[in-house]
């Protein structure tokens, strides 16, 4: 066969190839498909190592094994496809472990399961890194990969059968088979080029699993691995320019010419979420040799560079930047959400509603051009906007929808946290979570997985005792650690518990003595749990990796009251265990708020820190200025002003304004100049320039372009009363 660096078969800078902006290339998304390649693959590594904890606790399951088999397979394909060929050769060696263990050549023991789990990290952070631009290359997988071989032992690591890798190629078709599909005059040039070379002429078929739900990138993927050992000559449907409807792409077929069978095959084959493949010879004279004089001569004329423009010149470019792009990652964010239809059906309803009362308003519009009577068109505009206001609540209620996401993403991942701290520790603990299903925003969520990870680890290394001091201590050998999440009103509630020894309150007393902590002999315990929080507390004498530096839950309080805008309290009970509670807004981006003014400032409270409204006296409000306290329902609880807290003093009258607030277990007294109303408002960050006190929990602009401050209530924790 003729050398391939002639004609469109060999450079690819020649021949079909040119353009991306034409041909094949011209209609895909190359960064778009990256992504949605990238977002797939770390599912599949989250749900492997979900699926290996299961294996771990059922090592006779074979339909566990037959699982992690599947997903390590399905990344194998998924990385080889997008260059990351280091990460591809380890998902590789571990389908090949795993397929001895599927076909009983080899025992699932432990250093068959440490080998496995090993991969399946070094996997998760390869997919960390290249989530942030990185390279799977920068990764060192040689301790890995001997660690697999070792734990093969005799039984041999070869290939995995994943898949058909071979079988006949059907005879040839007999003419009129073929003859529906029509060639354009490039196309014809091609075929006779690859007739000339002496390669075969083939129609792949391809069928995409009926269970796939996104079959154009299956189908993309196919072309793209076919492209790598053959020539693409069609594609039915097509899949430049706009895809067609995304079930369409469940059938594929390709005319291609190759000069290895197998090799076409394999390709085909090596692509995860293929039902079938069928590949048939077809004849070149079936098309060439219905080709008019005019389509031989651009056959001729075939092995010239086609103009940039031509509908085949993008093929080449396009798969060319697919691998440059492998080659060269960039940062691929996780822009995609899966979104249960029923919301987008709810929100599209609401669209519709939209754009009818905009026509509403525009024919009243018209109307008052036309004398129409003023009072009806006031009516009308009331009622029209009354709708508008409905509307818009409930598109913001849909929007908020499609945030939300169950925090079992986090919680998923605690099973093997604490499987692997018990081995590290020597401790036996059964883990216990609920409320999974609990739905949170999105932004949250990815920010509590650090603080929620910090408080195991925590648990596990101060709280839970070893199995035999538990066993004198009258408890069972193995310890619990419970994890659950509930949504209380507008605040979600996560609470994390353990039946271990509690925290030493005493210690903490002495430690805060020693620190030279004010008044540290006298706090209460509440005040003396707060110390926990402290930045470099700790009370723990013997320093190891996972704790003892004074660091973990300085970060929780850090991260959850500060960038979350929550709070987090502390409850424990010598001998009997520890309980860490969270409390996080709903969302971080919209929040119903009571509008004050102090001075000539604008201020916002959350509603939900808001207990009542009243109204004091001067002579209900005893104490000097900056240490004043009232009576509500038979308490004493301080009373701050706004203008104590930020213009250096209260103004003074017989009666005042003041709201009652609440933080958590503490409430107080908030006098303000005037009450204005109730509305929602959009929280934006506030610079820190303007935030040094850490007073505010984020600004909000209103339609007048007026600046609203939203007051973080933590503020009367702070205190000291």
């Amino acid at each position: 066969m003729s050398d391939k660096s002639a004609g469109y078969g060999g450079d690819k800078s020649a021949g079909y190839g040119g353009d991306k902006s034409a041909g094949y290339g011209g209609g895909i998304d190359e960064s778009r498909l990256r992504r949605a390649l990238l977002e797939e693959a770390d599912e599949l590594s989250q749900k492997l190592g979900a699926s290996l904890m299961s294996l771990d606790a059922d090592r006779a399951n074979a339909q566990l094994v037959n699982e992690v088999f599947r997903l390590t397979h399905s990344l194998k394909s998924e990385s080889a496809l997008m260059g990351f060929g280091v990460l591809s050769e380890l998902a590789h060696r571990m389908e090949d472990v795993l397929g001895l263990v599927r076909s009983g050549a080899l025992p699932l023991g432990k250093p068959v399961m440490e080998a496995v789990f090993s991969g399946a990290d070094l996997i998760a952070e390869m997919m960390s890194a290249i989530s942030r631009g990185g390279s799977d290359a920068e990764f060192a997988t040689a301790a890995v990969l001997g660690a697999l071989s070792t734990a093969a032992g005799g039984a041999g690591t070869g290939p995995a059968a994943s898949g058909p890798a071979g079988g006949p190629v059907a005879p040839a078709l007999p003419p009129g088979e073929v003859e529906q599909v029509t060639l354009g005059e490039f196309e014809l040039a091609q075929l006779a080029e690859s007739r000339d070379r002496g390669e075969d002429f083939l129609r792949v078929t391809v069928i995409v699993d009926e269970a796939e739900p996104m079959k154009f990138p299956r189908a993309w993927l196919v072309f793209s691995a076919l492209e790598a050992v053959s020539n693409v000559v069609k594609v039915v449907p097509p899949l430049e320019g706009d895809p067609v409807e995304d079930s369409r792409y469940g059938r594929m077929t390709f005319l291609l010419t190759a000069d290895d069978e197998k090799g076409v095959v394999r390709a085909a084959t090596g692509v995860d979420q293929i039902a079938e493949v069928k590949v048939e010879r077809c004849r070149f004279d079936d098309f060439l040799s219905r080709a008019t004089s005019a389509l031989a001569a651009s056959a001729a004329a075939a092995t010239t560079r086609p103009s940039p423009g031509h509908p085949s010149a993008g093929i080449a470019a396009g798969i060319a930047a697919g691998a440059a792009a492998a080659a060269a990652p960039t940062a691929a964010e996780k822009t995609s959400i899966r979104v249960d239809t029923k919301k987008l059906d709810d929100l599209w309803s609401l669209i519709a509603e939209l754009v009818l009362h905009k026509s509403r308003i525009a024919r009243l519009s018209e109307d008052v051009g036309h004398g129409m009577d003023a009072q009806t068109v006031r009516e009308e505009l009331v009622e029209a906007f009354d709708s508008l206001d409905k509307i818009s609540g409930g598109m913001q209620q849909a929007m908020m929808d499609t945030r939300m996401i169950p925090i079992s993403v986090i919680f998923s991942k605690f099973p093997r946290l604490v499987r692997d701290l018990c081995r590290k520790l020597g401790k036996s603990v059964d883990l216990v979570v609920s409320g999974e299903d609990t739905e949170i925003d999105r932004s949250i969520v990815e920010a509590l997985a650090d603080p929620l990870t910090h408080i195991i680890r925590n648990s596990l290394d101060h709280g839970i005792e070893f199995p035999e001091e538990r066993v004198r201590r009258g408890k069972s050998e193995k310890g619990r650690v419970s994890v659950s999440a509930r949504r209380q009103g507008g605040t979600i509630v996560i609470e994390l518990a353990d039946d271990g020894r509690g925290i030493d309150v005493p210690g903490i007393r002495r430690k805060a003595v020693e620190m030279g902590i004010p008044g540290a002999g006298t706090l209460a315990e509440a005040q003396l749990l707060d110390l926990v929080f402290l930045p470099g507390f700790s009370t723990k004498e013997v320093v190891t990796d996972l704790s003892g530096r004074g660091v973990g839950m300085d970060v929780v309080a850090t991260r959850v009251r500060t960038d979350l805008k929550g709070d987090v309290a502390l409850r424990t009970e010598a001998d009997r265990g520890t309980q860490v509670t969270l409390f996080l807004p709903l969302t971080l981006t919209i929040v119903n708020a009571l509008l004050v003014r102090g001075g000539a400032q604008l201020y916002a409270l959350p509603l939900t820190e808001v207990d009542s409204t009243a109204k004091l006296t001067s002579s209900e409000i005893r104490g000097e200025e900056g240490r004043e306290n009232a009576a509500w329902m038979d308490e004493d609880i301080p009373v701050f002003s706004l203008g104590a807290l930020f213009e250096g003093g209260r103004r003074r009258s017989d009666e005042c304004f003041a709201l009652v607030l609440r933080h958590r277990d503490r409430k107080a007294f908030l006098v303000v100049d005037e009450l204005i109303e109730e509305r929602e408002v959009v929280i934006k960050p506030v610079d820190d320039l303007l935030n040094s006190q850490r007073m505010f929990s984020g600004v909000s602009v209103l339609e007048n372009g007026k600046l609203v401050f939203i007051l973080d209530t933590s503020f009367i924790r702070r205190e000291k009363f």
